[in-house]
């Protein structure tokens, strides 16, 4: 089972990271594609452009370890068990107000000789993601208006 870990700095305290990334249905202002998001009791539904719904399960939330776990129950890519951690780290230069976001993700290819493409495709898009969150975050501008 392929494990994908991205990262990125933001320029911004961890814990005002860390208040954009709990705030689950906020997603849809820094995750490219998704144009709604919403919490149905511990499930986060995210509606994306093009009509497709990706279903998280949302556990383990530790405000204090700025940390939380996500499982797909739904997702349209050919894989299985998948899900991952989000964390929120100071930066390490602890002169200036920064934070490391880090998402740790594993999941299982459904056809295993596409496991190297597909997880080079998955690390892209997860890693764009990250990238996002931290324009987002920097300056406040959501995906949709960039």
């Amino acid at each position: 089972m392929p494990t994908i870990r991205n990262t990125v700095t933001i320029s911004a305290t961890p814990d005002d990271v860390w208040a954009e990334l709990a705030d689950m249905p906020g997603t849809r202002h820094w995750l490219p594609g998704v144009v709604s998001a919403r919490m149905d009791g511990p499930l986060r539904v995210c509606t994306m452009a093009d009509g497709q719904e990706v279903h998280e399960r949302i556990s383990d939330v530790s405000e204090g370890k700025r940390s939380f776990r996500f499982d797909h129950v739904q997702v349209p890519l050919p894989v299985r068990n998948s899900g991952g951690t989000f964390t929120v780290n100071p930066g390490r230069t602890p002169a200036t107000a920064t934070a490391t976001v880090i998402l740790e993700t594993t999941f299982e290819p459904i056809d295993a000789a596409s496991a190297d493409q597909l997880t080079t495709a998955v690390q892209g898009a997860f890693q764009q993601s990250l990238d996002s969150l931290r324009t987002f975050v920097e300056e406040k501008v959501p995906w949709d208006v960039r």
